[in-house]
């Protein structure tokens, strides 16, 4: 295809998860010849359920949920009559305490001992009488959460969660991150939402959401068999060496060994490897920019049970230090049918690639165990099994500079011809599985000519936030 002359050809989409089989679903549909490349054995990228040996599990908790009533009847007609409606239920360990996630001011003060809430309050006036003289270091996430909630709420949970999810200091993230996915903006409001919440106030606030039978994983699978049927070709567990121009348009790409020449691309693959792969069709300043970008990895360590588990959580996030994991997640509780026949549970280790966590020299399964045990989740004598599975890129960092450098690469990339990178990894964006469907409609949608995958989103935290 010609996006400029509207010509039909033959497209690549990088990467099977959500956003580029979608992307896929609308250019076939618009009848053009495409080919989806992804390096894994089975799609759905970050949305996928792993089947294997007994085990059943998604990667980490995910919840269906859309203010877009367009997105949700497409995925109840990807999966007519299959869509549970579940209420959810998280928490937060801290102090050998559950408290409700997100935060709920009512219930904190009931929790915590009397002297410990008056220093939340007092903390919290003392940074608000601060602002009014003086405006203060809101530009990084400590700054920002300080001034809405106070030092001591900061130091109990927003720092040392957000420490070691990221494995580096608050002061270092931009306050992008806590703006996006935190949507009680100080604790005035959280006490305002405590004695009266409103519907709709919050993307995070949302108590119900969808979940498929079989495993989130049902709904990349319904949709890659659609684009399978209408012709699309898949390329699994394939890898990428290279992108080259053609002289007369198009591009050549290197994938196993094999060059395979297509008219356009839509990546929905990391932005970073993206820009690595086109090589010079970007200066080198693009990929001095794209270099300072990184992503943080996850490692899944997953027990199989003997029992039922006795939390009804979806997840519970772990702040605390003393337990190497930073949140333990259960399949049960989102499908019934493998509550009783297999449980288990899953523990999440945020790390960067080749770490001591990544590179398994640290003993992820003793450290699951050993904390399920304290928490009081189930006795070390119900384990009978468990396994790993490991994402190099879960979650873009945040950093102070990361905007400038998304900014740099992204505008280097819309002035490829016939070439759109769109989704989590290709846009560096922190969003949720209803936007990455809309991200790769889009994406599909500008290879036609029609629009531009970043002129059609809002871009503010409202757009983006979620628990």
């Amino acid at each position: 295809m010609n996006r400029k002359n509207g010509e039909h050809g033959k497209i690549a989409v990088l990467g099977a998860g959500l956003a580029g089989l979608r992307a896929a679903d609308v250019l076939s549909e618009s009848g053009l010849n495409v080919l989806i490349i992804e390096k894994e054995a089975q799609p759905g990228g970050l949305a996928t359920t792993i089947q294997q040996k007994g085990f059943y599990f998604d990667l980490g908790p995910h919840r269906f949920h859309t203010e877009s009533s367009r997105i949700l009847q497409f995925v109840e007609e990807l999966l007519p009559g299959e869509l549970l409606e579940l209420q959810r239920l998280s928490r937060i360990r801290l102090l050998d305490r559950y408290f409700q996630y997100p935060l709920s001011f009512g219930d904190v003060l009931k929790k915590m001992p009397l002297l410990r809430s008056a220093g939340f309050l007092l903390s919290y006036f003392t940074e608000r009488l601060k602002g009014i003289f003086a405006s203060g270091e809101k530009r990084s996430f400590r700054g920002w959460v300080i001034s809405r909630f106070g030092k001591k709420l900061y130091d109990l949970y927003f720092g040392p969660y957000t420490e070691k999810l990221w494995g580096c200091p608050a002061d270092e993230l931009s306050a992008d991150w806590a703006s996006q996915r935190i949507t009680v903006p100080k604790l005035t409001d959280m006490v305002r939402a405590t004695i009266s919440p409103r519907k709709n106030s919050a993307r995070s606030l949302v108590s119900k959401f969808h979940y498929p039978m079989g495993g989130i994983g049902r709904i990349s699978d319904a949709l890659a068999d659609r684009v399978s049927a209408r012709g699309c070709s898949f390329m699994y567990s394939s890898f990428l060496n290279s992108i080259k121009p053609l002289p007369a348009g198009g591009y050549s790409l290197s994938v196993n060994g094999d060059d395979i020449k297509v008219d356009g691309i839509v990546s929905t693959i990391p932005v970073t490897e993206y820009t690595t792969l086109i090589g010079n069709m970007v200066p080198v300043e693009i990929h001095n920019c794209s270099k300072k970008l990184n992503y943080r990895a996850i490692v899944f360590l997953v027990l199989q049970l003997k029992t039922r588990i006795r939390a009804n959580d979806h997840w519970i996030y772990i702040p605390e230090g003393k337990y190497l994991f930073n949140r333990i997640s259960i399949p049960g509780n989102f499908d019934p049918e493998i509550a009783e026949s297999n449980p288990q549970m899953v523990f999440e280790f945020t790390c960067m690639v080749d770490d001591d966590i990544w590179s398994g020299d640290l003993d992820l399964q003793e450290s699951a165990i050993t904390g399920g045990v304290d928490l009081g989740l189930f006795h070390r004598h119900d384990v009978v099994g468990s396994t790993l599975a490991r994402k190099a890129h879960a979650y873009p960092i945040y950093s102070l500079d990361y905007a400038e450098n998304v900014s740099a690469v992204l505008d280097a990339l819309d002035k490829l011809e016939c070439s759109v990178t769109s989704g989590r990894q290709g846009l560096f964006r922190y969003n949720n599985m209803d936007h990455s469907l809309e991200m790769g409609e889009y994406a599909a949608l500008e290879l036609l000519g029609q629009g531009r995958v970043r002129q059609r989103f809002d871009w503010t935290r409202q757009t983006w936030a979620d628990g």
